[in-house]
């Protein structure tokens, strides 16, 4: 029973994690768009 219920507590911290790093590499992805939207607005303006 304690292996069961230790697994299930490491899966659900490895759950959480991935969830973040999925969260965290959006963010980077976003901020990446967003600066290329920046450059390209820069130069229709000039």
């Amino acid at each position: 029973m304690n292996i069961l219920f230790g697994f299930l507590v490491f899966a659900g911290i490895f759950a959480v994690y991935d969830a973040l790093r999925k969260v965290n590499n959006n963010i980077l992805e976003q901020t990446e768009e967003i600066k290329k939207l920046r450059k390209e607005m820069k130069e229709m303006d000039d």
